[in-house]
């Protein structure tokens, strides 16, 4: 509740719409950064290094290597998550929270692991899409 409490104090609706508007004008060199980083960040995991990427953190490694995948091919690696398991399995940073989706997909709810990061990014979602909505 303190994380809501304070984004009401500071939320300046203009303010956000600017830095989206700002960001969006090289969304490609956002979203080049944006992998770089989470590559990075997790390039030690349990489920990239099955990959044979041997510590490579690149774009191109990271696209020639690891296949697409579906959340059907992720359970085993959240179910262990979700069983106590605190190794870098999917993430190197600490999972927090596991919610439960909302089952639309096949009829039954899945799994869904987040950290602190996650859950600030998805307020930024909404505070740029109240913003937006409120213009």
């Amino acid at each position: 509740m303190k994380m809501v409490e304070e984004s009401e104090k500071t939320f300046d609706p203009q303010e956000v719409i600017e830095e989206f508007e700002e960001l969006s004008k090289d969304a490609g060199r956002i979203q080049e950064e944006t992998l770089q980083k989470i590559l990075e960040e997790n390039g030690r995991t349990e489920y990239l290094q099955q990959w044979s990427l041997n510590g490579k953190t690149d774009q191109v490694s990271f696209k020639n290597c690891v296949p697409i995948v579906t959340h059907k091919d992720l359970e085993p690696y959240i179910h262990r998550i979700a069983d106590g398991d605190l190794t870098p399995i999917l993430t190197g940073k600490t999972i927090n929270t596991i919610s439960l989706s909302s089952g639309t997909t096949q009829g039954k709810p899945k799994f869904v692991p987040s950290n602190e990061e996650l859950m600030e990014s998805t307020m930024q979602i909404f505070k740029t899409s109240f913003a937006f909505r409120n213009m």
